[in-house]
């Protein structure tokens, strides 16, 4: 797994995929959490997984586990296993991409909080489970793992 992870608008989808070659022409599968027609179930059921399948924008599928799970960390870890082990299986590269939101300015609203210290959580637990972790800023990759 490869974890991507940097500001809003800093070019990691651009990054990736140049990193990745991803073109007309590459099969690959990209799923956008900031497409309201996609929802976390179609994540956690690897069959539609491409060679090379991205998940963007991890925080608002974040956002939509802590919303309906009250167990939102069991469903968290089965999801990101469920991951591990078809990237185990030899059938691909999973890369996940997210806006860091656990900087800068503390939300007021109680949810936005819980959000942001969720999303801090799960991306401890993605960068551990990763084999590859990069930051992105203003286009620029900084390889951390």
């Amino acid at each position: 797994m490869h974890v991507v992870v940097g500001g809003a608008f800093n070019g990691k989808r651009k990054w990736v995929k140049k990193f990745y070659a991803l073109d007309d022409t590459a099969s690959y599968q990209w799923f956008c959490g900031y497409d309201e027609q996609i929802h976390i179930a179609d994540l956690f059921h690897t069959k539609q997984f491409e060679k090379i399948t991205i998940i963007e924008g991890i925080e608002q599928y974040i956002f939509q586990i802590m919303n309906q799970f009250a167990e939102w960390r069991n469903y968290w870890d089965m999801m990101v296993e469920a991951w591990r082990g078809w990237e185990k299986e030899g059938k691909g590269t999973i890369v996940v991409i997210g806006n860091d939101i656990t900087k800068g300015i503390v939300p007021v609203d109680q949810q936005e909080r819980l959000w942001r210290d969720t999303c801090g959580f799960c991306f401890q637990d993605l960068v551990k489970k990763a084999d590859r972790f990069d930051i992105i800023w203003y286009g620029l990759n900084e390889r951390l793992k």
